[in-house]
């Protein structure tokens, strides 16, 4: 069953990560720029960053994990979906059709399958004007839609053992292509070969804990679904407690994620006391290597953090 810790830290952010999401009676299709998974905090990022300053992260995950975040974050983000400039029509229905799935419930219960995530969605049915919604089976029924996702980014995306796909972001994306009668087509790739895909027309968005902050211009954006934190992952047992002890340990990454574009711009400073950053296809690829004692921490986002270490609880 899922660790205790997801729960925990989620619990602690939910009241926070409701306020940085925003009306959602609005359909956001705001343009947002920069090439990787985010870097500057999201508007109400601070109030979020209050929330987890005022109680210590090693209490809310306990001492006796075997593996924990540390009480200092690297972040805030918001998770959006990004669609090719100009394509705001299909970014509006997109959005709107997503809050459908909030009014109808559907975006909850798929959200009760990702505990790990559960309490970071932020969007409210109460937020939203249901008369500006799209019918059920209002769509075209001879188009389908190309979901371009991260191959290997649970709890968002990911291929499963079998081949078929699976995530929140991916059964979401499901759900719309179903409420609206559109077929649906999953596009998986590599993370830092997304817009390669995108502008090749390969997908019709990029909906894979995407997050907004620091691409204004590169993306026409659809609604924002959820929030998120950037941490530093390490075992339970390692004297690494806070990000000054970071100094000379070796710490891993994902290629073009937030936290990577954070080691590389505002927590560079940071990042020039590691002995090095290890930077890595896939988090999961990190994960196995953090077990493995060939680095000591990793720098990623809880959620997708507290889903590999779930993984490991059974």
């Amino acid at each position: 069953m899922k660790k205790k810790l997801a729960f925990l830290i989620a619990a602690m952010m939910t009241a926070a990560a409701i306020g940085g999401c925003g009306s959602s009676s609005t359909t956001d299709t705001t343009s947002t720029g920069t090439d990787s998974k985010a870097a500057e905090s999201a508007a109400g990022a601070s109030s979020i960053v209050e929330s987890v300053e005022s109680a210590s992260m090693a209490e809310v995950i306990g001492s006796n994990a075997d593996y924990r975040f540390l009480e200092e974050d690297l972040g805030v983000e918001s998770y959006a979906i990004g669609f090719r400039v100009g394509d705001t029509e299909l970014a509006d229905l997109v959005s709107k059709t997503v809050q459908a799935l909030v009014v109808n419930g559907t975006y909850e219960k798929i959200g009760e399958n990702y505990p790990d995530i559960k309490d970071y969605l932020c969007l409210s049915a109460d937020d939203i004007d249901a008369s500006a919604l799209p019918e059920e089976g209002s769509g075209d029924p001879n188009y389908t839609f190309k979901h371009g996702f991260d191959l290997d980014y649970p709890p968002y995306s990911y291929l499963k053992d079998d081949g078929s796909v699976g995530g929140f972001d991916v059964e979401m994306c499901q759900a719309v292509c179903e409420y609206l009668g559109w077929g649906y087509e999953a596009v998986p790739f590599n993370w830092d070969a997304k817009d390669m895909e995108l502008n090749a027309m390969s997908c019709d968005c990029i909906w894979s804990g995407f997050t907004k902050e620091g691409r204004e211009d590169d993306y026409a954006w659809g609604i924002t679904y959820s929030n998120n934190t950037q941490g530093i992952l390490v075992a339970g047992d390692s004297d690494i407690t806070t990000l000054a002890d970071l100094s000379g340990k070796i710490v891993g990454v994902q290629t073009a994620t937030s936290a990577y574009d954070l080691l590389q711009d505002s927590r560079k400073e940071l990042a020039d006391t590691f002995a090095e950053l290890k930077v890595y296809e896939t988090y999961t690829i990190a994960y196995n290597d953090l077990k493995a004692g060939a680095i000591d921490a990793i720098a990623i986002d809880m959620t997708a953090g507290s889903f590999l270490i779930a993984g490991d609880q059974g």
